[in-house]
């Protein structure tokens, strides 16, 4: 065996130990490579060691353990034939794996090039060294403090802006839940939002985790359907925001009350069940054997590692899944539920409503993002569950339609080309023009995650040298600079907003104003996308509304997408953006090639242009 190795993550606070070791350091991240260089400390990147294509694999090893709960040991779980374990969200579970097997993996191969006596190593990475080290060889010693870590899910991230200002809290779930319940009664009883059960029998139809201001003009095309309209919003409130209430109200939009689903003893049935199934998780969690034979690798049990974070998760929502499973139950059994809308399948209230509905109400999967898949990256489409959804799954486009039928094998009557809901009102939007000779760019840049399998130092590095460059280059230049952080519960999100004003004195940054109104105000858009292979979607709004687009890519991988061979968008590598960003600011006639492209391909690439609310609703609502 040879001598010490030390493992330093963004874990460690204090490095004086590692300073003073004659151990082989290695880094796991980005801030952690930072930290060591600065203090000048000799190290190498675990990452490098763990290939392509072995995180690919991994990618999808994970994917096999995504209907994990639905083994036969686990079948004491279901409530009304729904398993509990079941309603984790199935994005979020993903990516907890993907983080555990990446930093599992990379020790691994580290240990077996090493062969080490002595691991000095944060918390998180001393069971997966026992794993490997079964004839106990290796002595241990902690250089991070024990962590609480918690799902993305477990806390949630409250953006808002005051003036170009943004602002962002993170709150307990718990917490977002009582202020979210608060809300909801207090606007839903001020503005006669809540369903009146006198209209039970008439025909429902469920929309679930849809926020009105995207979605707009479907709301308008619903009214009047003699139809009612029930919103199901858990994630992100639907009455905090004035445009969002308005669009309800006008439309009849109507939420649920609780208080009125409810009865007394279906209450006392609630509580009996929310006790149960409290023991059955304090139960389960204390053997090993079932666990045990589900989360392994041919014979390599992987699962003490994730043990941590799976207890902890349920046993801080297991009521809310249980109340939520009767919440599904008893809308069903009481509301003449006929089509249920729904962006995601993986949800937690996805699946809840989706588990619970019977077979004779229609589910309909609404795509909602600019996703161009290849036979060669159809592996990620599990992301968006085009390889497995309910019942019908409704598409922006013909491309979409024979991708799925061609690499997937969907029944093509599965699959309705319906158009973009969220982008009719993009279509009838008139191009606004330059008021002074000011130039406006705006910069969405896509959060890193390790979804996918790519959350790399490199990558990170490329990503902030990305952004340096564009500040640094465009600062001079009579150009205004805006930023749009990408919405999503990403942690990146706020290193994002860091590095922004880093490089950037007085940035304007956005983090919920409307992506047409910032795409409109602006000249030139750049998207920066940690995988060449998932563009933004505001490279095809862009496109509907007649601007150029450039996407900077850091992964070196350029698509063959149909949009870049037709010269409707651009697409560049990161140490390739001086050239073409100057050309698309200086050349006019080439910025107006681009722009004419653009609208020419976005009219051929979505069905039903400028109508597709229409088209949709007439779905819904013809039966």
């Amino acid at each position: 065996m040879c001598g010490k190795i030390c493992f330093v993550s963004n874990e460690v606070k204090s490095f004086s130990e590692a300073q003073k070791s004659n151990s082989e350091i290695f880094t796991f991240d980005y801030k952690s490579d930072l930290k060591l260089k600065k203090l000048g400390i000799e190290h190498s990147n675990a990452e490098e060691y763990l290939t392509k294509e072995e995180r690919l694999w991994i990618f999808d090893i994970v994917k096999e353990f995504r209907d994990w709960y639905t083994d036969s040991s686990l079948d004491d779980f279901k409530l009304n034939g729904t398993n509990v374990l079941g309603l984790l969200d199935g994005i979020e579970f993903h990516t907890l794996l993907m983080e555990k097997l990446i930093d599992f993996w990379t020790i691994k191969k580290i240990v077996e090039s090493k062969n080490p006596s002595f691991i000095e190593c944060p918390y998180d990475m001393v069971k997966m060294i026992q794993i490997l080290d079964e004839k106990n060889q290796i002595e241990i010693k902690l250089n991070s403090e024990q962590k609480e870590n918690q799902l993305s899910w477990d806390s949630i991230n409250v953006k808002h802006n005051v003036g170009n200002i943004p602002i962002s809290m993170k709150i307990s779930r718990n917490k977002y839940n009582k202020l979210k319940n608060i809300l909801d009664k207090s606007i839903s009883s001020t503005f006669g939002l809540w369903f009146n059960f006198k209209n039970r029998n008439k025909k429902t139809i469920l929309l679930l985790e849809i926020y009105p201001p995207v979605y707009k003009e479907l709301f308008q095309n619903l009214k009047n359907k003699n139809f009612n309209i029930i919103i199901i919003n858990r994630r992100r409130p639907v009455t905090l925001e004035r445009d969002s209430i308005k669009i309800l109200k006008n439309n009849n939009c109507k939420l649920i009350s609780k208080d009125d689903l409810f009865e007394k003893k279906d209450k006392d049935a609630i509580n009996e069940q929310k006790e149960i199934f409290r023991k059955k998780i304090d139960d389960i969690f204390s053997y090993e054997k079932e666990f045990e034979s589900i989360f392994k690798i041919n014979d390599l049990i992987f699962w003490p590692i994730i043990k941590h974070e799976l207890k902890n998760v349920f046993k801080r929502r297991i009521d809310e899944y249980v109340e939520l499973i009767i919440f599904a139950e008893k809308i069903f059994e009481k509301i003449n539920v006929v089509n249920i809308l729904s962006l995601y399948e993986s949800g937690e209230t996805e699946r809840a409503f989706l588990n619970q509905k019977s077979k004779k109400i229609n589910s309909y999967l609404l795509e909602h993002g600019f996703t161009l898949l290849s036979s060669e990256t159809k592996r990620f489409g599990m992301l968006s569950s085009y390889d497995k959804f309910t019942d019908k799954i409704m598409v922006w486009s013909n491309y979409q339609k024979d991708f799925l039928i061609s690499n997937f094998n969907t029944n093509s009557e599965k699959i309705i080309p319906v158009g973009s809901p969220r982008h009719d009102i993009f279509t009838k939007l008139k191009k606004s023009t330059r008021k002074n000779n000011e130039i406006s760019i705006l910069i969405a840049p896509t959060p890193i995650t390790q979804i996918q399998g790519f959350d790399t130092t490199e990558i990170h590095r490329r990503f902030e040298s990305t952004i340096k460059e564009l500040c640094t280059k465009l600062k001079n230049q009579d150009i205004k600079l805006i930023f749009k952080i990408h919405p999503s519960q990403s942690t990146h999100n706020d290193e994002i907003k860091e590095i922004i004003k880093k490089y950037q004195e007085n940035p304007i940054i956005y983090f919920l104003k409307p992506i047409i109104d910032l795409v409109n105000m602006c000249d030139l858009i750049i998207t920066i996308t940690p995988q060449g292979w998932a563009g933004s979607t505001i490279i095809l709004e862009s496109m509907i509304l007649g601007k150029p687009a450039i996407n900077i890519v850091l992964d070196d991988k350029k698509s063959n997408f149909e949009y870049l061979e037709k010269n409707a968008a651009i697409s560049i590598s990161y140490n390739d953006i001086d050239n073409q960003i100057s050309k698309l600011i200086n050349d006019m006639e080439y910025r107006n090639e681009i722009c004419e492209n653009a609208l020419k391909f976005s009219r051929e690439f979505l069905c039903n242009y400028g109508n597709s609310s229409e088209k949709l609703a007439y779905i819904l609502t013809k039966n």
